[in-house]
Formats: structure tokens, sequence, C-alpha cells
């Protein structure tokens, strides 16, 4: 029964930092050293590795590298809470660790259930001790290997030849000062014979890591289990191991503190159900599951439709620096529940999310005898957690964003083929709502991107697959005039870094409405001495004139014409043979509205493909 009561101390410990993590996360503070420091967890990454360690003093998942949640990590945030709740948590862990090993002293040496809690008080003020001296280590060596990594590799054989410090105050029941005198003499004489143990236990640990390969919630809860039974038995037979060498030293372990203690039955029942409650309650902390608490309340439906990047004409045309999106209207929506911001605008927006949107789900097909995989894009519904930090953007407007802050996909029913994150975005009060959806696996901080005026997001170009970043604007009042003012905004961050195949840029801002752009674009053609006969209009007659084809539409075929600019084959030139020769081909293209079309004609070099004139609309129109 001894040995069931460590293996709930660990499990208690381990659930309560689990939970602790997550509302970090949400609530914006770090735990030092528990909460993730990357842009991801490494089960959300899928790139797990296997780490054969030695566990000290408590068996801790830290040691293996498992993270504490599935949550998306966010930026850490070290501010005065953050320090307040890691040095609280230093403070439980060095209580904890006395209750831990001062049983598992009257367990390896006499086989007596000794009082756990009586323990943690004798021991806490050695063990505080010794949790800042390897605190102020592992700082210094996070830093001095920055620098120069051989100072790093000193301080690490340091706090080795020191890891017997713990030990010996509970064995020898001695003061933190006179332990850490003994340890680094006591390490050397005794590596020889703790050698096979450390090795076994390293075998030990490297098969109890791969288990987070699994599943959520099964690669926490799993490992957690096995690492507190197994991490208990071994840091047992190293304490026992340590008491009969110093014994053959003459350095005998202490008698125990107090007696032995005698538990009811019931007790013992009930210690044994906290094994199963714990994981339970593991299974639920380690995904998010007790962040629900803090969603009540009603929530605003709204609206949305999608846009993404592909590897459209244009993009490739313009030597990938036009940007022009695909959208799509497929009964998108989301639920969400925030404040009334044209009031007041506090520095942290945080919330959960309920979001129906395209999921690409990996699906087994079965066709005769074989089996294969492939991805089938699903409208799923996802819930997501967010805390969006207000932003400043370019003209000194305020939005709120989650690139600073945290947002994350709650695990659910959704099985997308990768990893998936999330980037949220806030503007103009509340009135639009963005969320970017993308491989965990890709770095999204170039592709992120926010208007100049801080009202719209305007994802760039991936170069790496930019098919895998996907955009959804949610709002209340959707209309084509956003479209357009969005579209505008894009095209702001547009370069004409050639003249190659211009026309299809040329094109791309005549069917967003965008008379600025449309102006850039055939003022870059005159300056490279290229022909163009065009309405000599400035940008807002030609602004006017484009988005007024656009009346009468609906947003769906608003869409379906606007998605022809970022998309391969948008634009069918056909070939003008009376127009052309042997060394001139010329062509015409057509920019579809709703009611009516803009031609594009166009001659080319045959020999070399350059761009000799261009003409928009027909002679006389």
């Amino acid at each position: 029964m001894a040995y069931t009561r460590l293996i709930v101390v660990v499990m208690v410990f381990e659930v309560l930092i689990s939970a602790l993590v997550g509302l970090g996360l949400y609530w914006g503070f770090s735990v030092f050293p528990y909460s993730p420091s990357t842009v991801s967890t490494t089960a959300a990454m899928g790139n797990v590795g296997f780490n054969a360690t030695i566990p000290l003093y408590m068996p801790s998942l830290k040691d293996l590298k498992i993270p504490y949640t599935y949550l998306q990590a966010g930026t850490n945030v070290w501010g005065i809470t953050a320090i307040l709740v890691s040095l609280a948590v230093m403070g439980l862990q060095s209580f904890v660790r006395g209750m831990y090993l001062g049983g598992l002293k009257g367990w390896v040496l006499n086989r007596k259930v000794v009082p756990l809690f009586a323990c943690g008080c004798r021991y806490f003020s050695d063990m505080i001790a010794w949790s800042l001296f390897q605190g102020v280590i592992s700082v210094l060596t996070l830093v001095l290997a920055a620098v120069f990594f051989p100072l790093g590799l000193v301080l690490i054989i340091t706090i080795m030849l020191y890891s017997l410090t713990p030990y010996l105050i509970v064995l020898q029941d001695i003061p933190f000062h006179e332990a850490i005198g003994k340890a680094p003499r006591l390490f050397r004489r005794y590596f020889t014979s703790m050698l096979p143990l450390a090795l076994f236990t390293m075998l030990c640990t490297l098969v109890i890591s791969s288990l987070q390969t699994w599943a959520a919630p099964w690669g926490f809860v799993v490992p957690l289990i096995a690492y507190s039974f197994i991490g208990t038995w071994l840091i047992g037979s190293f304490m026992s191991h340590l008491s009969v060498k110093l014994s053959l030293d003459r350095r005998p372990a202490s008698e125990l503190l107090s007696d032995e203690v005698r538990t009811r039955r019931i007790v013992n029942i009930l210690v044994v159900l906290l094994v199963p409650v714990l994981l339970a309650t593991g299974s639920l902390t380690a995904v998010g599951k007790h962040l629900s608490a803090f969603d009540w309340g009603s929530k605003e439906r709204l609206e949305g439709v999608a846009y993404s990047n592909t590897f459209s004409d244009v993009f490739h045309a313009s030597q990938q620096q036009y940007t022009a999106y695909e959208w799509q209207n497929n009964g998108y929506h989301m639920e969400i529940k925030l404040p009334d911001l044209s009031k007041s605008k506090p520095d942290e927006l945080r919330g959960i999310a309920d979001i129906t949107w395209q999921i690409n789900e990996e699906v087994r097909i079965k066709n005769g005898n074989s089996v294969y995989e492939t991805a089938q894009s699903v409208v799923k519904k996802s819930r997501l957690m967010y805390r969006l930090v207000r932003e400043t953007a370019a003209d000194g407007s305020n939005y709120y964003s989650s690139l600073h802050g945290f947002s994350t996909i709650l695990p659910g029913e959704a099985r997308p083929r990768d990893p998936l994150s999330v980037q949220i975005m806030v503007s103009e009060n509340g009135k639009h709502v963005f969320v970017l959806q993308y491989p965990t696996r890709f770095d999204v901080s170039k592709v992120f991107r926010v208007s100049k005026d801080g009202k719209y997001l305007i994802p760039a170009t991936s170069q790496v697959n930019p098919m895998d970043f996907h955009a959804y604007w949610l709002t209340a009042d959707q209309r084509v005039e956003n479209l357009f003012e969005l579209l505008a905004a894009k095209n702001e961050f547009n370069i004409i870094g050639t003249m190659n195949r211009a026309y299809l840029m040329l094109a791309c801002a005549l069917q967003e409405g965008d008379g600025h752009m449309v102006n850039m674009v055939l003022g870059t053609m005159r300056r490279s001495g290229i022909i163009v006969k065009a309405p000599d209009w400035n940008d807002e007659t030609w602004t006017d004139n484009l988005r007024n084809r656009y009346q009468g539409a609906d947003v769906q075929k608003s869409l379906e014409l606007l998605s022809k600019a970022g998309i391969q084959g948008g634009y069918e030139s056909k070939k003008l043979s009376e127009q052309s020769n042997e060394k001139i081909r010329a062509q015409r293209l057509e920019v579809p509205f709703p009611n009516s079309i803009v031609p594009i004609t166009f001659e080319e070099n045959i020999a070399d493909g350059k761009l000799l004139s261009i003409q928009v609309f027909e002679e006389g129109s």
C-alpha cells in the first residue's frame, strides 16, 4: 500500500501541472519549467522523439520531454503572474518531493508506511534550497551554452556531481548545506557501482517515452501511469542501493522520523481507486477539457467565407510577387462570444468558439482486396480556444491577434490528415473575425499578414505550399463591398517585378475592381516600353467602373468571379490569327463580370515571349 500511495502522490502532482499549464495558456502566464517553449507541443507537431533519461527524486513527464498538454503552445508570458505561479509550483514540488522521498525511504528500508505529510514538512526547507540551487544552475547552463557551449557542458557536469544531494538529505537526515558538501565526493566514489542501474533505467525510460506516439489522450495518460509505477520502482531501487553503499562506508541511513502508520482498509481502497480517477482527470486536462468551465453564456453566430492561396497563374507569372485568392462559400460559420469593443478595448480577449469549416481527413478506401489511404475534404465542426492580444496596425488602429497570444484547436471528433494549427484575428470592434488554418509543421509568421488599417487578414502566399493555408472570414454583415476592400488592401502589398505575362496581373486587378492596381500595372507597362491602349482614367474612375459591373450580383456569384484571379486556368487566351504573323502572336482574353466582360488584347514576341502591346476594351467602346 505504501507503494501505491507514492504512485498517487506522483500522479496528483503531474495532473495538477497539466491543468495549470492549460490555464496558463488561456489566462496568459507561463509555468517554469513546464510550459511549452515552442510554437506547438511535440505531440502536435507529429515529430515525437524517444528520450532516454534517469528519473531524479520523483518521476516527471518533463524528464521524458512529454508535453503536459496537447494544446498548441503560444508565446511564453513571463510577467509577475508567471513568476508567482512558478515560485508556488517550485514550493509545492519541494514539499511533494519531501513527501515522496520520505515515504520511499520508509518503504525501501523498512517496508513501513510512514506519514507522508510529516515527511513533506520535515524536508521542505532543504528541498526548496535544492530546487533554488538546481534552478539557478539550469538557467546559467542555458545562458552559457548559448554563448559558449563548453561552459554550459561544465555546468551540466557540475549539477551531475551534486545530484545525490536530495537523497542524502532524506537517507541520512542531514541539512542541505551538509548534504551538498558530501554529494560530489560520494558521487565519484559510487559512480561505477551505480552505472549498471543507470543504464537499465535509461532503457526503461526510452521505452516509456515511445508511448507518447499514441493518439490523444493516450499519449499522455499511458506514459503517466507507466512512468509513475516504473519510475518509482527505479528510484526505490537506487535509494536501496545507495543506502547499502552508505552502510558499507559506515555512513548508514538514519532511522525513520516517526512510527508506521496503520491505515484502514477503506482508506487503502480509496487510494487504489484514486489511480483510475487521476488517469481520467489527466485525460481531460491534457486536451484542455477543464477549460470548458470558462465557456458559458450565449454566443453570436457569424456566417463566413473561405479564401486561400494557390499556385495560380498570376503567382507564377509575377515571379511569386503577386498574391490572389480563391474563394469558397460552403456553409461556414462560427459561434463566438465577444465583449462590446466599441466601449472599451481590453488588452486581451479570451474564450472558446465553435467553427464549422473545411478539414482534410484521412480516409481508408477498400478496392477489392487492397486498401489505400487518401485525403478527403469534409466540412467539420471544431472548437477553438484563444487568447488574443491587442495589436496596433500600421495606421495606428487596433485589432486583436493570437500571433503573440495563443490559439488552438481543441481535440474532438475531427481527425485531420496533418496536425493543424490556427491563428485568429478580430477587427473593427468585433465586426470581423478571421481564422487562419494551416498544418502545424509550417511557419506561419511569413504568411500571417494584416492590412495597413488593421481591418483585414490578407495572408501572403506561402513559398512552401500555399494550398495548405486556408483563411476564414466570419462576419454578421458580409457584403460584396467588403470583399473589394479586402482585395484592395491585399494589393497594396503586391509587387510588379516583371512584365512577363503582365496581362495576367492586369486581368486580376480588373477582376478585383481595384482601379489603383490597374493604373499601377498600366503605368509599369508604359515605362517598360509596351504600347498601351486603355482609357485614361484615374484610380477612382477605374474602381467605380469595375465595381459597378458587380451590381445586382449576390455574394456567391461575386466570389465565383473573383476566384478566377486566384486559380490556374482562370483566364483562357485565344489566338487572333488575323493579327498574328511569324514574329508576333496576338491573343485575346476576357475578364468576366456578372453581366458583361472586359476584353484584353495583347501582342507578344514569339521568339522571347516579350509583351509588345496591350489594349483594354475594344476600339471605340
